[in-house]
């Protein structure tokens, strides 16, 4: 193992602080230059004086310094370096000629910097950050592997790489329509998009924008495709067309994905390549593995060919079996509700919800999901119907807004003063359970998507309330976060005996994390409309939305997790005879 140290300079600030990690190092107190001021007036930690001993990193007040061994990768195995106590990529994934591969991973661990590099935008410094090499070093240094002939493509620039980038807002500053944009009349069909043809990018919702980024990368003629998280801002029946689309593009070009719907990503890919570590510190790339594996082997934790674990405990998926009827334990019960817009009307039946339960909301977007739960929130009145009255209610919106000034210490500490927030809890469960104490003292306005939403389940859950509304709690979350939370939400919502409702579109979250399921869908021939059912056991319910998509899911055997069965398979002829869409049949 390398001991390897990590400086996070967006959180160091040595002109407030006593330099504590200097002071309290044994090296540096027996005369040794381990910790010494750089250039830029911060911290430089020496990796090779280093003692492993960790105190420097407690001693922190801003939780800046990690100090770490990497497992299973030397140091001739870099691939690229950001500065000497900066994060390092080990290994890079091996890009295919024709078919997908899947790249699986934490944020943070180097998947986007393996995409740049796959890509030529960035050019690998071997961990040389002060002396790049030039490329006939690096071809020299990559001769021999399966990686060298992409590499001399790129340095002979004969390499077309088309990128489909992470974040899509950007695409909206840019001038011009749809149609302009995209540049093909075909594939403006084949992915929905010819309506909104003449559309301005700055009009358009982040759902939108995103098919609107795919489809001008399936225009874009090339002979590698990288793929950055595609599913964002997009529901389950536009994740599926737009996997298939991307299914039929690796037919003819190499394709690399980067995903967080295991789900999709399993039903999409080939193979794929796992990447462990820790965020913001270093990241190694593994072996390519068949796909089924390769989900199994991220749940599991264990990469059994090199000896590593990166996870304490497997994530175990169970069978929905009923729950004893709720008769008695009733928490909530809401009457039928009408909401009527311009060109737009929702319409739900009513509904019971039980203690200590968690009710998925599930369905296409445009639904009225979202309008729904504002309803039950008291966000958004009904034309019809009246939700019941003196139930307390949290309530974590879809779009977060973060306010300038102030972090999520002092924003929990300010409602720890309100009888309804349970500060004790928040610190107690939340904060370690949403792996929230790097983030406390951070501006609220500088976290990232998946920082902000974190915190913003923290705060809706540390409120004290009869029940939880949570609209999209995974959004900017990777896997191992959503799963995180999946988990937390069923067992706090257990604990209390309190209800929740989310909504989601992420299958195995709502796998892990719901007992029923409410299904809203389009009524017959009424785009314009939406129409809610349920709560529905999860079978029935899941049974129900996937009957009106047309797909199947079967459970692996393995794992218990679901998986998208192929289209027109053995398995999804026989499913889709007997009319189970979601569990595997019965033996």
């Amino acid at each position: 193992m390398a001991r390897i140290a990590i400086l996070l300079s967006d959180r160091c600030h040595p002109k407030e602080c006593q330099w504590e990690c200097r002071e309290y190092c044994p090296p540096v107190r027996m005369g040794q230059e381990c910790i010494v001021e750089g250039p830029l007036g911060k911290p430089v930690i020496s990796e090779t004086l280093c003692i492993g001993c960790g105190i420097c990193v407690h001693k922190c007040p801003f939780d800046a310094i990690k100090i770490l061994n990497t497992p299973e990768a030397s140091e001739s195995e870099i691939v690229h370096r950001f500065g000497y106590n900066g994060f390092r990529l080990y290994r890079l994934p091996l890009p295919p000629t024709r078919g997908i591969t899947g790249l699986l991973g934490p944020n943070g661990t180097g998947k986007s910097t393996a995409l740049k590099i796959l890509a030529g935008a960035e050019r690998p410094n071997l961990g040389r950050y002060d002396a790049p090499p030039e490329w006939p070093e690096i071809l020299d240094h990559y001769r021999g592997t399966a990686i060298w002939a992409h590499l001399k493509r790129i340095a002979d620039g004969r390499l077309r790489a088309v990128v489909k980038p992470q974040y899509v807002e950007p695409i909206g500053q840019v001038a011009g329509t749809v149609g302009e944009y995209v540049g093909s009349d075909t594939v403006l069909a084949d992915v929905g998009l010819t309506p909104l043809a003449g559309r301005r990018l700055s009009e358009l919702s982040g759902g939108e924008l995103q098919l609107t980024a795919i489809a001008r990368a399936l225009a874009t003629p090339g002979d590698f495709y990288l793929i950055d998280e595609p599913s964002s801002y997009l529901d389950i029946v536009r994740r599926l067309e737009v996997a298939r689309h991307l299914r039929r593009l690796g037919e003819r070009a190499g394709v690399l994905v980067i995903e967080h719907d295991l789900a999709l990503l399993d039903y999409l890919a080939d193979q794929a390549h796992l990447i462990y570590g820790t965020a913001s510190a270093f990241g190694v790339v593994s072996h390519p593995l068949p796909m089924r594996s390769a989900v199994n082997t991220y749940l599991g934790g264990y990469l059994k060919d090199e000896n590593v674990r990166f996870r304490s405990e497997p994530v175990r998926f169970v069978a929905h079996p009923p729950k004893p009827p709720t008769a008695g334990t009733v928490a909530f019960e809401f009457p039928a509700l009408l909401r009527v817009y311009p060109q737009f009307r929702v319409a739900t039946d009513p509904g019971t919800l039980g203690r200590g339960e968690t009710v998925g909301i599930v369905g296409p977007n445009g639904t009225g999901k979202t309008t729904f739960v504002r309803m039950l929130a008291g966000a958004e009145p009904p034309t019809e119907g009246t939700p019941p009255a003196g139930v307390a209610v949290s309530y974590k919106p879809q779009y977060l807004k973060a306010p300038k000034g102030t972090n999520l210490r002092e924003r929990a500490a300010g409602l720890g003063t309100d009888p309804g927030f349970d500060l004790a809890l928040f610190e107690r469960d939340l904060v370690p359970g949403l792996h929230l104490e790097e983030i406390l003292d951070v501006d609220l306005a500088a976290l990232s998507g998946g920082e902000l939403q974190r915190s913003a389940v923290a705060l809706a859950l540390a409120r004290r309330a009869s029940v939880y509304l949570l609209d999209e709690p995974s959004a900017y979350l990777d896997a191992d976060e959503r799963m995180s939370m999946a988990r937390l939400i069923r067992r706090q919502v257990e604990r209390q005996a309190v209800t929740a409702l989310v909504v989601d579109h992420d299958v195995y979250f709502l796998d892990l994390a719901c007992d029923r399921l409410m299904v809203f869908l389009h009524p017959a021939d009424t785009p314009n409309a939406g129409v809610g059912r349920g709560p529905f056991p999860m079978r029935t319910g899941m049974n129900a939305l996937l009957r009106e998509i047309g797909i199947t899911f079967r459970r692996d055997a393995d794992t218990r997790r679901p998986r998208i069965n192929q289209e027109g398979s053995v398995l999804d002829r026989e499913q889709r005879a007997i009319g189970e869409y979601y569990y595997e049949p019965a033996a």
